[in-house]
């Protein structure tokens, strides 16, 4: 179990004053001690010699003449003080007169103490008295007694005659021993719950912003920070406010980091390149959601050398990994209908060290059909230009070894030498079109126009071409409204009239061709036949330029091919849009849109 630092303080700040109150306490009770035992001490002392003074007054020391009176001065002075017994002892140590409880009279005093107060008296003939033994002084006893041995000498030689012997009791030293050690462990016990009070006021002042600082460091660390209160401006205060201020550094940085990780994320998961990041052990670490949608899988492996050749990439990780390669490797796969790029780089720590790998996965399935278009372009316009010029040629050659002499061949040839000489014109002219929108040069004359009108001039110039067929036009459209837009009226003819004609000439002999006007929110063309139709594959690339769905017959119909992507560059520039449905065999239907406006009489 943990210990509180405010406890810690407690215990320290309580051991100081508990070892000073016992050191202190100690030395006053031995004090107090001393101070008794001097005070018994002399007691003792004072006693002997007045009762030797006492003695030798009344007469000479002798225990066969002055028994009587002896005994009796000795009990006066017994009397006056109960806690004193006095023995009058002969030079050999044994009991004369006993007033006392301790020796009884012929009785041997200290026979069993040899180094008692009597013997040494005896052996030095000098006053003795007892040897007080406290604590300090090695005393490890229960002292019963304060004895003191006084020697009476012979006048003139000086020989040992008589020992007075005064015993008192040391009671008197321990009781007040006792009382002063018992005041002193209230004092000491009382003192110890005032200090035990004040330490804990004054551990929990101390480990009051200690516990704020390892609250605020879990929260800090949770991600929460609350600024503590500096209380003081000792060292606390000051812990506590660089840790405020630490604190508040790390939080504006951790905000940063989150914010810069939060744009990172945002950036990666919104960008059009799927992004994958592996460590140095090849372990993917991170994925954008477009690398899933690209590989169109809903879980990916965790390892490069596990997730690449499932897509055909002969690639391992180690190879790229610690290759020197001066630019970032890559490849394109293809994944279904769709091509994508690799692009393998190194990405490094700090120090300089390889970290890891990058993979960016990149859609380019736009550019290789742009690129195949492109080659198609080429080769169709090639196509379309080298067919009529090899007609031209041997038509021309043919002339010129000697045809041009009849007339009938000559011009039978110059016929079809016109007819392909316009075709050239034509497809020239198509071209020059689209390269003018798509170079934005393409200048429209915009004015107010009645798309009705338009349709309808368009439907009176094919009409005949119509009728050489056999088909029907039917043009329908609500009577009750107006079809006025913006626009340039010469290209919105040229677009009506592209769409009626194929409608015409790609429709089985005889057919309806129905042409509906009406009106919504914007105005709406429609252009249904029940021709041959288009398949749901020619359909996706029907605007493509170049593209026919019948190749053969579009050329006998004099078509180019870029009829349709004109027409829908057109639309698009007037603000419009043109869809195409159809089902194979049962025919087609083109519907444009055009924007409204209101004319105001």
């Amino acid at each position: 179990m943990k210990s509180s630092i405010q406890w810690k303080i407690v215990g320290i700040y309580l051991s100081v004053v508990l070892v000073i109150m016992i050191a202190s306490g100690s030395l006053i009770i031995i004090e107090i001690e001393n101070q008794y035992f001097e005070r018994v001490r002399t007691q003792v002392e004072s006693t002997a010699k007045t009762l030797r003074d006492i003695l030798l007054l009344q007469g000479e020391f002798d225990f066969e003449k002055n028994r009587d009176e002896m005994i009796n001065t000795l009990k006066t002075i017994v009397n006056l003080d109960e806690k004193i017994s006095i023995y009058i002892l002969d030079g050999t140590g044994k009991v004369q007169i006993s007033m006392g409880s301790h020796l009884s009279s012929g009785s041997i005093a200290h026979e069993d103490k040899p180094q008692g107060v009597v013997n040494k008296t005896l052996t030095s003939g000098m006053a003795t008295t007892t040897e007080w033994r406290n604590f300090l002084n090695g005393g490890s006893t229960y002292q019963t007694t304060v004895e003191h041995a006084f020697p009476i000498k012979e006048m003139g030689t000086n020989n040992l005659y008589a020992i007075i012997y005064v015993v008192s009791s040391a009671d008197e030293i321990y009781e007040n021993v006792n009382t002063v050690t018992n005041t002193l462990t209230l004092g000491s016990i009382l003192g110890l719950g005032i200090a035990a009070l004040f330490s804990s006021v004054f551990a929990k002042m101390i480990t009051r912003p200690i516990k704020e600082l390892t609250v605020s460091s879990k929260m800090l660390a949770e991600g929460a920070f609350t600024k503590i209160p500096i209380a003081s401006q000792d060292e606390i205060g000051q812990l506590t406010q660089s840790f405020n201020y630490m604190a508040t550094e790390l939080s504006r940085t951790m905000r940063d980091i989150s914010s810069e990780k939060n744009k990172l994320e945002r950036i990666l998961e919104n960008m059009a390149d799927g992004v994958m990041a592996f460590n140095r052990q090849g372990v993917l670490i991170r994925a954008n959601s477009v690398c899933y949608d690209l590989l169109e899988q809903s879980e990916i492996d965790h390892r490069f050398d596990y997730i690449f050749p499932q897509l055909g990439v002969n690639l391992s990780f180690d190879a790229i990994f610690n290759e020197q390669l001066d630019e970032a490797k890559s490849v394109v796969i293809n994944v279904d209908d769709k091509f994508i790029r690799l692009r393998f780089a190194t990405y490094a720590s700090s120090n300089g060290h390889k970290e890891g790998l990058t993979v960016v996965m990149q859609d380019v399935t736009a550019q290789q059909k742009l690129d195949q278009m492109r080659k198609d372009f080429v080769a169709n316009v090639s196509h379309e230009l080298r067919t009529p010029l090899t007609t031209v040629k041997s038509y021309t050659e043919t002339l010129l070894d000697g045809a041009i002499d009849n007339k009938e061949i000559a011009v039978s040839f110059l016929t079809v030498m016109e007819k392909e000489a316009d075709r050239m014109t034509m497809l020239v002219q198509d071209l020059l079109e689209l390269s003018r929108i798509d170079n934005k040069q393409m200048q429209l004359n915009i004015e107010f126009i009645d798309i009705k009108e338009l349709v309808e001039g368009t439907i009176e110039a094919q009409l005949l071409q119509a009728e050489l067929k056999g088909h029907e036009l039917i043009f329908d459209w609500e009577k009750d409204k107006d079809y006025y837009s913006e626009g340039d009226s010469a290209r919105l003819r040229q677009i009506f009239h592209n769409i009626i004609s194929n409608a015409i000439k790609y429709s089985p002999e005889p057919d309806k061709i129905s042409i509906k006007l009406y009106k919504g929110r914007d105005i709406v063309v429609q252009v249904q036949d029940h021709g041959l139709g288009i398949s749901k594959q020619d359909l996706e690339r029907i605007f493509e330029r170049f593209y026919r769905v019948d190749k053969a017959r579009s050329r006998e119909m004099g078509g180019t091919g870029l009829g349709l992507s004109i027409a829908k560059e057109m639309i698009e520039l007037h603000g419009g849009r043109i869809k195409v449905a159809s089902k194979l065999g049962k025919g087609t239907t083109v519907t444009m849109y055009f924007k409204s406006i209101e004319y105001e009489w």
